[in-house]
């Protein structure tokens, strides 16, 4: 496990680079899903180390000011709230949400006795992306929750900060019953006190850090019910995580669920996040799903549904990362219409097995998913439902598509227990690596999808399912259909892998092997361990900093999708690098050039710690051995700048050789 900040992503094939050059210092490049800035003001006491703007939200971490008792930070001009602030071993982090897209510019001012001192204080800068709101959970409605549509909180949004610590003792004044405020405490019944529709301002709950189970749960989960005036339940930052109980909604109206990662949920309780019943407009997005806790049944090994939908309507589920799930999407009970419109897009479903989704009834558009290493199946339909599969990338995924008592379906000798089958229209993907896939024209009664010629082909009555006899409802060329613009599918794995999951990847990483997890289905012992064992490492939230003299943690990168926005003043170098991005240093001209720190390995700690040592030498030294590794770009000149810059553009194979001729 890492920091996610200090964690840069590795992509999935290899990526167009295009990084950007300042003539002066400071660098200026952005890794994977993230613009990233380090930059160092030589005369300021605050240390950025680095910067970053994600989707609709930015952040930045710096060294911790000897003697501040606290931070004031300003985007824009505009202070944001004191929670956003936390501090770590050996830095410090704000995450500033509800930015729309744009340039932003973040300023960090350190408290010392009561008062600012701007002397002290930092700015850097990064550039936000707006999130994708596409999907059927954007039509005949919105479902951003406690935000607008252009990213910004809604003015008379009420926002409530949990953390471990305040989960059971944090109040808020709220309307519950139409007889006037009244103040309730803890999180779940601040929810719950939304249940009877009263209070009318969207809910806005931030959640920050590993929350274990609150005191006063719904059947152990975390409720929505009934909830409607607009809310959004989110993480801040990286590292925030349900560990232990799941999250539900039933009877909800306009909710967004972000940035979390639901993991060790206790099955016999439910899923890790559910929409139980008569919800509409609801977006659950950006969150990682681990394994939850073995339940009594034999399918529920690595714990019980995922992210599952039933009787709700106008959903979307997008860039979400599935890690290894058992049982990812069930989409659809036994008392759906098809008129329950779901859209999936854009979700990593990573060595998962199965339900990506299991759909009944309903009408379902997958497209732009990554199914990376699937051991049982991809998408399956039954129960009359019809299901578009686009431009989606299955690799190595058993079975891409299944209809219910018919093709490949009747290889694994019946999946989803002889219920009947619905049809699946599939255009535009890429498949590699699966065991069996039929499409209706090599086979019209034995088929796992038709094969469209175009994104807007109707089709005709005639092809039906092999069991129940229904047809595809063409939902995908009605009028109830949205606008969108679908990503090439061989561009899908970079995609998704850069920006799916919690902001900068979240705070846990995996590697899987493949040549193992694409096939296997049984738990992963290793990984359940690291889950088991999962720790927070923040040390203080809003308050209660303390010095710490701690040396901020190394920047190390072992991925290249990197894209960037050039200035005037700016020389744009493009070229293509390949995934892996960390080099030895044998890799080197001469074994050792650009290796500042002396361990052995090139990677983007060496240019960080020039950037550091420029910025602050008392604190950054570099030997005097290293110092000749360091000095990289016109060889003989010294420390400056451009050498960090020269190692960065070794990283992203932008040059093959230091030092830099």
């Amino acid at each position: 496990m890492k920091n996610g900040l200090l964690k840069l992503r590795t992509a999935a094939a290899v990526a167009a680079v295009m990084l950007t050059f300042y003539a002066a210092a400071p660098a200026y490049s952005s890794f994977s899903d993230c613009v990233t800035m380090v930059s160092y003001g030589a005369e300021s006491s605050v240390k950025v180390i680095s910067s970053a703007g994600c989707g609709e939200e930015m952040h930045a971490e710096w060294s911790a000011v000897s003697g501040a008792s606290g931070y004031n930070v300003y985007v824009d001009g505009k202070q944001i709230d004191s929670m956003l602030i936390r501090q770590y071993k050996g830095f410090m982090r704000a995450d500033a949400v509800g930015l729309k897209a744009g340039s932003h510019t973040m300023k960090i001012v350190p408290v010392t006795s009561g008062r600012e001192d701007v002397s002290k204080a930092a700015e850097t800068r990064a550039d936000v992306y707006a999130l994708d709101r596409s999907g059927f959970g954007f039509v005949n409605g919105s479902s951003s929750g406690a935000y607008n549509e252009d990213g910004t909180l809604k003015s008379d949004a009420l926002v409530v900060y949990v953390t471990n610590a305040n989960k059971d003792s944090v109040t808020a004044s709220i309307d519950a019953t139409g007889k006037g405020a009244e103040v309730l405490t803890g999180v779940q019944n601040i929810i719950l006190g939304y249940k009877k529709g009263k209070e009318k301002r969207p809910l806005n709950i931030r959640f920050i850090g590993n929350i274990t189970d609150p005191e006063v749960l719904t059947k152990g989960d975390l409720m929505v019910d009934s909830v409607t005036a607009g809310c959004t339940i989110e993480g801040i930052g990286s590292d925030t995580v349900f560990n232990g109980f799941g999250l539900v909604m039933k009877n909800c109206s306009n909710v967004e669920v972000r940035n979390i990662g639901f993991m060790n949920c206790n099955s016999n309780e439910g899923d890790d996040c559910g929409l139980q019943q008569k919800n509409n407009h609801i977006w659950v997005h950006n969150c990682d799903f681990f394994y939850g806790d073995a339940g009594s049944d034999a399918d529920q090994a690595k714990g019980d549904g995922a992210l599952d939908t039933k009787t709700s309507a106008y959903v979307t589920h997008s860039y979400n990362h599935f890690w290894d799930n058992g049982k990812c999407n069930l989409q659809g009970m036994k008392s759906e219409s098809t008129e329950n419109y779901i859209t999936y897009h854009h979700n990593w479903y990573d060595h998962s097995d199965s339900r990506h989704p299991r759909i009944r009834t309903c009408s379902v558009h997958c497209y732009n998913n990554y199914f990376d290493g699937n051991a049982k199946y991809g998408v399956g339909v039954t129960m009359g439902a019809s299901c578009f599969v686009e431009n989606n990338y299955f690799r190595n995924c058993r079975y891409p598509m299944l209809i219910s008592m018919q093709g490949s379906d009747s290889i694994t000798g019946g999946t989803f227990s002889g219920e009947a089958g619905g049809i699946i229209k599939s255009f535009g993907n890429i498949m590699e690596g699966q065991k069996a896939f039929t499409a209706y024209q090599q086979n019209s009664t034995e088929f796992d999808a038709y094969e469209a010629s175009s994104r807007n082909e109707k089709i005709g009555a005639d092809v039906i399912a092999k069991s129940g006899g229904t047809a595809y409802n063409n939902f995908d060329t009605s009028e109830i259909m949205y606008k969108y613009t679908p990503d090439k599918a061989e561009d899908v794995p970079a995609i998704v892998t850069a920006r799916a999951g919690r902001v900068d990847g979240g705070d846990f990483s995996w590697k899987f092997d493949n040549a193992v997890d694409d096939e296997a289905y049984a738990v992963n012992k290793e990984l359940k361990a690291a889950l088991t064992a999962y720790k927070e490492s923040i040390i203080a939230v809003g308050s209660g900093f303390r010095d710490d003299d701690t040396p901020a943690p190394a920047v190390t990168t072992t991925a290249a999708a990197t894209t960037t926005t050039a200035t005037a003043t700016a020389t744009t170098v493009t070229s293509t690098a390949s995934a892996a991005a960390t080099t030895t240093a044998e890799a080197a001209e001469n074994g050792v050039a650009g290796d500042a720190n002396g361990d052995g390995i090139i990677d983007m700690s060496d240019a960080v710690l020039i950037m550091q040592s420029l910025a602050n030498p008392d604190k950054y030294k570099i030997s005097a051995e290293n110092a000749l590794n360091a000095d990289v770009d016109q060889r003989g000149n010294g420390i400056t700048t451009s050498d960090a810059l020269a190692i960065q553009k070794y990283l992203l194979g932008l040059i093959k050789a230091l030092p830099e001729a």
